[in-house]
């Protein structure tokens, strides 16, 4: 998420969090580069979700896009055919 590169205020834990995993997964990817593993990050942006509810009480959530919607991409890069690799994929 963009949280994990943008400093927000009393999200450090969080963003630290996502910061790190994203580094961890595209290091991952770098370490697996030869061989059938494909790894890639996804970042789905600003999503209809319990989490932003909660965390954006004020929002509408008729303006962010349902989290069924990002199904069909993480699906597309988990078959087999997929040849995306160590990407940092948003949407």
């Amino acid at each position: 998420s963009s949280v994990g590169a943008t400093p927000r205020a009393y999200w450090g834990a969080y963003a630290v969090s996502k910061a790190a995993l994203e580094n961890m997964t595209l290091t991952y990817a770098a370490e697996v580069e030869k061989t059938v593993l494909r790894v890639n990050l996804l970042n789905p942006g600003a999503t209809r979700t319990r989490m932003r509810e909660e965390a954006y009480p004020g929002e509408d959530p008729n303006t962010l896009k349902p989290a069924e919607d990002v199904a069909g991409i993480i699906l597309d890069l988990s078959v087999p055919e997929c040849r995306n690799h160590g990407e940092r994929i948003t949407l």
